[in-house]
């Protein structure tokens, strides 16, 4: 018999996405995944063009096949599978220019008898995720991935560093042999059925931190193709820089876990007839007491009245459970000015949702402030639909958006503007770990204020930056990519002020119309860091003219 705390591969049910993203028209990227045969993996082509695409295709083609045949150990079968995917892939490029140097890197995971065998070389991930948290598996074989590891980089930091997508080892470069010292990573981890598993290449990490990760497939638990979606969907309103695909498979009690729930764990016991003797199982001679007790046990009253209190007890803890489920299960509240939603206002279905519903609201102008409840995601259906304004007696003290959380919080696709007040805050940011996606905020507002230890990223959203700044205090944490800030006539500069321990980081932001030095508060070595990887178009310096020639009297020689 298996053992209770582990599952097999058939016990998995999951589910495959994968998609170019926003900013390249081919995929590189494969998908793996047989839940009968217990495979899972995700395999991320190298080499441009076709080459990628190519290395991706044998290598799939090459694991299958050798996967197919069970001799072996699960890790020598993981171990072989990349390694004649690897000289495959080799042996091909040096038959064509055309894909000389292709490759790729694979994280390959099969399940079988309780455990999970992982073989991993690059940068691709598995993580495991349970009601406690998100583990991340896998270590990058990428100098930035190793220093994050190694805790000198944090995990935004590492995200956005500018070197991100160097990787040191991959599969099918150079020949390998299957036995090679640094090569092919073998982990092995125990599978609990209230785990889940989540393999992905770095268009989906490089995207998401693991919290926001973490939270979606919460969000989605129970249903394993919503999870992909939302997360691939998630990846490429951060942005999409690359190629995502993600594979996710989880155990039966996985969605159950996390809703408070434990699994019937007991197991089967001896009969009842087995026990009718006259001595006690450590062979002592029955007492009168425990002669009384056995009467008792073996009385048809007694166990009349257990049932009837056993059945009692179950329907109460069906009513509950039932209870329970529907307030816990996450929903998504539709808010529609115009009264074709659930709702007419944002702070109406705010003030009823729970962590992990998602409040998502159609195309319309919202007078209002909104107070973001903690572990919600706002998202407008439609991005750059949704007007935020600020209602009229509005002081310019109050911001127009509060996020206040202890989990994590997207909010994506909205217009936030000032109305008549100046010099109001857009964002209060009190949380950890919030997302701020295709947000757009214009002239006159503070666009970001952070609280001290609060972090935040913000992705492919639009700053008219006005009379104030970006604020980012001491202990606070921001992350801004590929986002644009515009200066206007009333603008100071430079738009980010950060306190001197902030943790901040850009990466691939357009700032129009500044001065080079963009960011207050820091020194200029680490300023020029922070800002490598940028692109800052100076304001446009009015030309001067030329002075006019004096005029000619009549009759002076023109020599």
């Amino acid at each position: 018999m298996s053992d209770a705390r582990t599952l097999t591969a058939e016990a998995l049910y999951g589910a495959a996405r994968t998609d170019p993203g926003r900013a390249r028209a081919n995929n590189e990227d494969l998908p793996l995944i047989d839940p009968a045969r217990g495979i899972f993996g995700v395999i991320d082509g190298i080499g441009g063009q076709a080459g990628g695409e190519i290395a991706a295709a044998i290598a799939r083609d090459v694991i299958l096949q050798r996967l197919a045949r069970p001799l072996g150990t699960p890790a020598e079968r993981v171990r072989e599978a990349i390694a004649i995917a690897n000289n495959e892939i080799f042996r091909r490029a040096q038959e064509s220019a055309d894909v000389h140097g292709m490759a790729c890197v694979i994280t390959l995971a099969v399940v079988a008898d309780g455990r999970m065998v992982v073989g991993h070389v690059g940068d691709t991930r598995l993580y495991k995720i349970r009601a406690e948290g998100i583990r991340k598996i896998t270590r990058d074989h990428s100098p930035i991935g190793e220093r994050e590891d190694a805790g000198e980089l944090t995990e935004v930091d590492a995200m956005r560093h500018p070197r991100r997508n160097e990787v040191f080892r991959d599969v099918g470069s150079v020949f390998r042999d299957k036995d090679e010292d640094e090569f092919v990573d073998i982990i092995e981890e125990p599978l609990e059925p209230d785990c889940a598993i989540l393999v992905c290449s770095d268009g989906l990490t490089d995207m998401l931190p693991s919290a926001t990760i973490a939270h979606i497939a919460r969000q989605h638990a129970g249903d394993p193709a919503r999870v992909v979606e939302a997360l691939v969907a998630a990846a490429n309103d951060a942005g999409g820089k690359d190629n995502v695909t993600v594979v996710y498979a989880e155990g039966p009690h996985y969605a159950p876990s996390l809703r408070g729930e434990r699994p019937d764990t007991l197991t089967p016991t001896e009969p009842l007839e087995n026990k009718r003797r006259s001595v006690d199982d450590d062979g002592a001679p029955a007492g009168p007491v425990r002669r009384m007790a056995r009467a008792v046990v073996r009385s048809r009253t007694t166990w009349f009245i257990a049932g009837t209190l056993l059945g009692v007890v179950g329907a109460l803890a069906l009513m509950l459970y039932v209870a329970r489920t529907q307030v816990q299960a996450s929903q998504t509240l539709v808010v529609s000015a115009n009264g074709s939603g659930q709702y007419t206002r944002i702070g109406e279905a705010m003030s009823v949702a729970r962590a992990g519903d998602t409040v998502r609201v159609e195309p319309g102008e919202y007078a209002e402030q909104v107070i973001v409840a903690d572990g919600v995601d706002l998202v407008a259906r439609l991005p750059g639909t949704v007007v935020i304004s600020r209602p009229a007696g509005l002081h310019a003290s109050v911001p127009s958006i509060v996020v206040r959380s202890g989990s994590v919080n997207r909010v994506a696709g909205l217009q936030v503007t000032s109305g008549e007040v100046a010099d109001a805050a857009a964002f209060d940011v009190g949380g950890a770990g919030v997302a701020l996606d295709m947000i757009e905020i214009g002239h006159h507002l503070r666009a970001v204020e952070l609280a001290p230890g609060s972090s935040v990223a913000m992705n492919g959203s639009r700053v008219g930056v006005g009379i104030s700044l970006v604020s980012v205090p001491d202990t606070a944490q921001a992350s801004f990519t590929n986002n644009i800030f515009v200066r206007d006539s009333t603008s100071v500069d430079p738009p980010i002020a950060a306190g001197g321990t902030s943790r901040l980081t850009l990466t691939g932001n357009v700032f129009s119309g500044f001065d080079p030095e963009i960011v207050r508060g820091l020194s200029a070595a680490r300023r020029k860091e922070v800002l490598s990887g940028n692109i800052v178009v100076s304001p446009v310096q009015p030309q001067r003219q030329p002075p006019r020639p004096a005029p000619r009297r009549t009759g002076e020689n023109r020599h």
